[in-house]
């Protein structure tokens, strides 16, 4: 059964996740982030892996819809998915945001079949972006994606969107305003760090320049 910040203790635990207001984290997009999450270091940790994989178990099985196959998102979401596939004796495949630009150029790895209900896992979601593409790919295949699951969400608006365009409410077993509440009843984070913290999934871009940028 799940238990309130269970997955941000273990997140927290193995360092999965830091948070830095001074100085902010700087994304591969250039972004300026108070917060940077990396889902991989969970491979190298059993006790908290298999508490993930767990949680993704029981999600899925509480769906109105049960899948037919398990799809990972390159790369990040590949291991997961096999895990969870594997619990539920199911079969598995990834699907790339992009087709290969070699071989037979698919997006997608696997042996799925038409009118297959298709759940797809993903490790973090910061503007869906990728989750999209991904689910676009899986669409052009003409399956039927069940939903969208992953690690670890920043709540951004614009995931929000984006999601919207493929009639997709995603899910996340832990959220960015979830890991702050708990981040701030241990005293990690004073309740003021927190809010200038929770501000950036409103609109990461301007963020940066709110907080930091000296007025002129």
């Amino acid at each position: 059964m799940a238990k309130k910040h269970e997955i941000a203790k273990a997140l927290l635990k193995i360092n999965a996740v830091a948070l830095s207001l001074n100085p902010p984290f700087t994304w591969v997009s250039g972004l300026r982030s108070p917060i940077y999450c990396d889902n991989r270091l969970l491979i190298s940790h059993p006790a908290e892996r298999n508490l993930v994989v767990r949680r993704f178990v029981e999600e899925i099985r509480s769906m109105e819809q049960q899948p037919d196959c398990i799809a990972g998102t390159a790369t990040s979401g590949i291991p997961f998915a096999a895990w969870v596939a594997d619990r539920m004796n199911l079969p598995m495949c990834y699907v790339r945001a992009e087709k290969k630009a070699h071989g037979k150029g698919k997006a997608i790895e696997g042996d799925i079949r038409k009118g297959e209900k298709i759940l797809v896992i993903e490790d973090l979601i910061s503007t869906g972006k990728s989750s999209v593409a991904v689910v676009r790919n899986l669409l052009a295949a003409e399956v039927k994606v069940t939903g969208v699951i992953s690690i670890f969400s920043y709540e951004m608006k614009k995931a929000e969107s984006n999601f919207k365009e493929v009639n997709i409410v995603p899910k996340s077993l832990e959220t960015i305003s979830s890991l702050l509440e708990l981040a701030t009843s241990q005293g990690k984070l004073s309740p003021e760090d927190a809010e200038i913290i929770n501000d950036f999934r409103n609109d990461p871009p301007g963020w940066y320049q709110r907080n930091f940028t000296p007025n002129p």
